[in-house]
């Protein structure tokens, strides 16, 4: 009977030893980092793995997991960019400044070239290719794809202007101009919306602002004179245009 009893206490023995054993274990949890984001330029919302951490660069985002993580910064006007980033415990990780690119996507073209329509020569072309950043004669078998040209006999009779393709008879494309606030088209200003305010269908060729001019195919333009010349005999008047075209239908900013 007493070996009987022996042999049952000894599972239970080994259970509330077992038990005992088991009870000192204890994890320690990890500590969380933070990482510090700039950008240029700055105000750009941050996204953490694809949420918004609802902050705008240059800030800190706190409490972030140990680990590799993503980051995305987004500006209106420019591409979003995503990068990844390893966390490490307890540290502050600190980005370099990111520069961020510009969505607009725009072409500089020029100086050309474009001479008054009277007197020239096939080798002295009047009309522009706003696209491309041709010129052509408004006679030329390219004809059709001149938005404007340099006419010596404006329209309305005031002689001189560079004007919308379709003021030709034999021309088919309508451009509207309007003129801006300065003569620097590097400056960043935008193009008023084609619905707002009042544009015309010419410039006049001694215009010292740039102009900005709306397409037949709904493209913005930001245009300037940069020079002139000619007039001499044997030698038809002429200016020098430089531009930006945005490549994107209705995108008016520059």
């Amino acid at each position: 009977m007493k070996k009987l009893i022996f042999l049952l206490l000894i599972p239970f023995a080994a259970l509330v030893i077992s038990s005992c054993d088991t009870t000192n274990d204890s994890v320690t949890p990890t500590e969380p980092g933070s990482i510090f984001v700039t950008s240029n330029p700055a105000g750009a919302q941050i996204w953490l793995d694809g949420v918004n951490t609802s902050q705008v660069t240059p800030d800190t985002i706190k409490n972030v997991d140990e680990g590799v993580h993503n980051i995305t910064l987004k500006l209106q006007e420019f591409s979003d960019t995503t990068f990844t980033i390893s966390v490490t415990a307890g540290q502050m990780i600190t980005v370099p400044n990111v520069v961020l690119v510009s969505n607009i996507m725009k072409t500089l073209f020029g100086p050309v070239r474009i001479y008054e329509t009277a007197g020239t020569s096939a080798q002295e072309p009047s009309g522009l290719d706003l696209s491309s950043g041709m010129a052509y004669g408004i006679s030329s078998a390219e004809q059709d794809s001149v938005d404007i040209y340099y006419s010596t006999d404006g329209t309305g009779g005031q002689g001189f202007l560079v004007q919308s393709a379709d003021l030709n008879s034999s021309l088919i494309r309508e451009t509207d101009f309007r003129v801006g606030p300065g003569s620097n088209i590097f400056d960043g200003e935008d193009s008023p919306d084609k619905n707002s305010g009042t544009w015309t269908n010419n410039m006049s060729s001694g215009e010292t602002n740039y102009v900005f001019l709306y397409d037949h195919d709904g493209h913005y333009s930001k245009l300037i004179i940069v020079t002139s010349g000619g007039g001499s005999a044997g030698e038809p008047l002429w200016v020098e245009v430089q531009w930006y075209y945005n490549n994107n239908v209705l995108d008016n900013r520059f």
